[in-house]
């Protein structure tokens, strides 16, 4: 599901790879340009050295330059409860790390407690975590298991081929050097730089998932699965991860079966590097 929730997404991700690019074209080249307009000299007594004329466009400038480069997620959210369990909210649940690898592992015991104070949320009232948990306790009703992981993953996609397109050709003809010689034709192809066909190729990303997994204890089976994922190329794993977790948790529906597809702009100033 993920997988292909990555494969119908390449469009999107093409057209949001565009845009970063041309963004930081525009700034790297326009606002040094931008700067370079206004005059610079040695203020006068009792006159500033930048009058409201000059700090008004650039202020504006940068304002438009920054918005148009905000950071955004393209989510995909699957919560899927057993719809003939009874959950006990009165019975002992403990949130644990699902077993595994190592590094995934301790990545998602950061987010153990943002687990406990959510499932509590949903009227929990004994949620614990293996720390947290007392020697003495009723019996445990139900385990949630947390994974959280960044892997690389490749996509197909057809890109443009751009070369020399032939336009026109102009011939020229000459009167050969001697009388009886017939004119002499020279072909000169005319060429321009534009699209000379498609062709396919291979893009790579960074898939990242969160994972929550409820299981009854008595019976091992799974009564609930959140699974949460969003795929980059130029954030941080750890920020992409920790927005993953806040997405899940927010959507965290023991009830209804929730799937959805969503895009998420962040804040101004937020920074995923």
């Amino acid at each position: 599901m993920l997988y292909g929730n990555l494969l119908t997404s390449e469009a999107a991700f093409q057209y949001e790879k565009t845009c970063r690019t041309y963004c930081s074209l525009t700034l790297y080249l326009f606002i040094p340009a931008f700067i370079r307009l206004i005059p610079i000299h040695f203020p006068q007594h009792n006159e500033a050295p930048m009058t409201r004329y000059t700090l008004y466009p650039l202020l504006l400038l940068l304002s438009t330059l920054l918005t148009g480069c905000a950071t955004k997620y393209e989510v995909a959210l699957n919560g899927t409860p057993d719809p003939d369990y009874a959950f006990d909210r009165q019975a002992p649940v403990l949130v644990t790390v699902a077993t595994g690898d190592d590094e995934n592992s301790l990545n998602a015991r950061y987010y153990l407690r943002d687990m406990v104070s959510a499932l509590k949320d949903q009227g929990f009232r004994e949620v614990f975590t293996d720390a947290s948990l007392p020697k003495k306790h009723a019996p445990i009703k139900m385990t949630v298991s947390l994974d959280i992981h960044s892997k690389q993953v490749t996509y197909r996609y057809t890109a443009t081929d751009y070369g020399q397109v032939l336009n026109s050709t102009s011939t020229v003809c000459k009167d050969g050097k001697k009388k009886k010689e017939k004119l002499v034709c020279t072909s000169t192809p005319n060429t321009s730089y534009g699209p000379v066909g498609t062709s396919e190729r291979t893009g790579y990303t960074t898939l990242s998932t969160f994972t929550a997994t409820a299981r009854d204890e008595a019976s091992r089976r799974a009564v609930y699965l959140l699974r949460v994922s969003s795929y980059n190329e130029d954030c941080q794993n750890g920020k992409v991860e920790a927005f993953l977790v806040e997405q899940g948790l927010q959507n965290l529906n023991l009830r209804d079966r929730v799937q959805r597809n969503y895009t998420v702009t962040m804040p101004e100033g937020y920074r995923c590097k």
